[in-house]
């Protein structure tokens, strides 16, 4: 009896644990149905915007011209005007960075800082260059800007938004940090005339095309923006870029290099990312999103899944410019441009005059050659250079030179015949004076 029973509840358990396989099987299949559904799901983000480094073609966008705040992704502004300065001579790497009381207390803010600035320490602009860029420092970010502004925080912010305008950007900026006026106030660094609660607005495809203007003044950069950690002087800078190799959501097929990250509360998570592909440099926006890496290695998979790269042949091209013939050759003899796997790659190339006006000097874009595949709105664009210098006519210069002179003149007489009206009248004013 006791044998039976036993052999009873032997049975059971067995069931049982048969039973309890079952549904871990089942749980684990449902697991894996759901990853993979996870996987399949297109990343998340407010806005996004992948584009070719070199030709500007775009490859993903997604509310790409939409301004919106995008944080600390905004010292690439700062970190290109900078790198600017030093390359025409008016800065040095060298140079020792003036850093006032108020950006000191702001380098030593939990939630503001990211480097701390020491009273008795001198920082260098490639010191104060590499603390913005890595760890984010605003207050280095804000140095650098008034030393490039000559002293004033506010000349820097308008140099900003003219730099913006002339790349005809969707840009508007009140700081050279990313910070918004909430936080600059308290340091005494809201730019004047702008509100309480102003903020940097910035579209995904701005910020994607300065970060391409970084890379072309500064193509370097990526070998400080690729380190996961830095020092300077004593102090350790950690890259918060998590896409970086040793770093968690490092993937090695994206090959990424750099570039920003970004948060504040009304930015969101933000990154923008230079990676490479198939030889080619490519640049990668993403703003506002709640899984920001694990996104972006998704964005980045899905584009190099998507695209790949066909060749163009370039030709040499005459333009015209005030009557005069000047040959302009392509930067690049062979243009790449992304088409999609599996569409046919034909495609069309037009050549453009952007320089109308003399003198034009050797090595100057005086046009662009437009690659377009037939089935991609998408472009790129290869700019053209002249192959000499080109200078005005003597007699066009001599007759530019009299005009000035002419317009002076005329000045002058002007100005001249008020001095006569007044001195007649005080003239006449003196004798009906005097008795």
């Amino acid at each position: 009896m006791q044998t039976a029973a036993k052999h009873h509840r032997v049975h059971w358990q067995q069931l049982v644990i048969a039973l309890a396989g079952f549904v871990a099987t089942l749980m684990l299949m449902v697991i894996q149905v759901s990853a993979n559904k996870g996987q399949q799901q297109k990343f998340e983000a407010k806005e996004a915007y992948v584009m070719d480094a070199k030709t500007g073609q775009v490859l993903y966008q997604k509310n790409g011209n939409t301004k919106r705040p995008i944080a600390s992704l905004s010292k690439l502004m700062t970190l290109y005007l900078t790198k600017k300065a030093i390359d025409n001579h008016q800065i040095s790497w060298d140079q020792k960075v003036p850093v006032d009381s108020e950006l000191r207390k702001m380098s030593k803010s939990y939630e503001v800082g990211g480097f701390r600035i020491k009273r008795s320490k001198q920082y260098t602009v490639r010191d104060l260059y590499k603390a913005a860029l890595i760890a984010s420092s605003n207050s280095s970010a804000i140095a650098l800007g008034n030393l490039v502004g000559g002293g004033s925080n506010a000349t820097f912010v308008k140099m900003m938004n003219q730099q913006a305008k002339k790349w005809h950007l969707q840009a508007t900026f009140v700081s050279s940090s990313g910070l918004d006026n909430t936080d600059l106030s308290k340091y005494h660094y809201q730019v004047p005339h702008t509100t309480a609660k102003a903020q940097n607005m910035v579209s995904a495809k701005a910020i994607s095309t300065v970060a391409t203007h970084v890379l072309e003044e500064f193509p370097t950069i990526t070998k400080w923006s690729k380190q996961p950690s830095m020092k300077v002087g004593s102090q350790v800078l950690i890259n918060s870029n998590r896409l970086l190799p040793g770093s968690a959501f490092y993937h090695k097929s994206t090959h990424v290099d750099g570039l920003k990250t970004g948060f504040t509360e009304n930015a969101g998570l933000c990154i923008t990312v230079t990676y490479w592909h198939d030889g080619r440099h490519l640049i990668a926006t993403i703003i506002d999103s709640n899984t920001l890496y694990t996104s972006m290695n998704k964005l980045i998979n899905a584009v190099n899944g998507k695209y790949q790269p066909t060749k163009v042949a370039l030709a040499d091209r005459t333009f015209t410019i005030n009557g005069h013939r000047i040959k302009a050759t392509p930067e690049e003899r062979t243009a790449v441009i992304w088409q999609k796997v599996g569409t046919e790659s034909s495609h069309a190339v037009n050549y453009t005059q952007t320089q109308s006006k003399l003198p034009v000097e050797k090595g100057a874009t005086i046009g662009n050659a437009i690659v377009r595949l037939k089935d991609n709105a998408s472009s790129a664009v290869i700019l053209m250079k002249a192959d000499r210098s080109l200078q005005l006519p003597k007699q066009q210069a001599k007759n530019k030179h009299q005009h000035k002179v002419s317009l002076i003149q005329e000045i002058l007489g002007f100005v001249g015949g008020i001095l006569a009206v007044i001195f007649r009248f005080f003239g006449a004013f003196v004798k009906f004076m005097t008795p």
